[in-house]
């Protein structure tokens, strides 16, 4: 039974084995590619889904999804994965939408580009650590 809290799970799997999870209905739903390469939507269509990564506007014929790319699910209350010829390894995050505006640069995430800017700074600065 899949509860109402976050979910954060390292899927590995051989070629051609399937994967199928239960979401949380209004949860945001993403997978990030790590190694291999694998199919992470019915009909294995290209376009049934939001990409991210090296693999973006790449119109090769192959639809699986390899490493460094994120796949946004869309609605729905499962998801279901499908490991291609070198099998696939990737990280299944599920959680509750803060709601809020997000602005990142690398690895650092604030609400406005405002606040993105100062926190560079501050990076930058080596001031972004701050001492309690």
């Amino acid at each position: 039974m899949v509860g109402k809290k976050q979910i954060a799970i390292d899927v590995a799997m051989p070629t051609e084995e399937k994967f199928s999870h239960i979401t949380v209905s209004g949860h945001t739903v993403f997978a990030y590619v790590i190694e291999g390469n694998g199919y992470f939507y019915e009909g294995r269509d290209p376009c049934a889904f939001e990409t991210e990564g090296g693999r973006y506007l790449d119109p090769s014929e192959d639809c699986a999804i390899g490493p460094e790319n994120v796949v946004l699910y869309g609605e729905g209350d499962s998801v279901e994965i499908i490991a291609g010829e070198k099998g696939v390894r990737s990280l299944l995050i599920s959680g509750k939408p803060i709601c809020e505006p997000v602005a990142w640069y690398g690895p650092i995430v604030m609400n406005t580009q405002e606040e993105l800017k100062t926190a560079v700074e501050e990076y930058r600065r080596g001031t972004f650590i701050k001492d309690s």
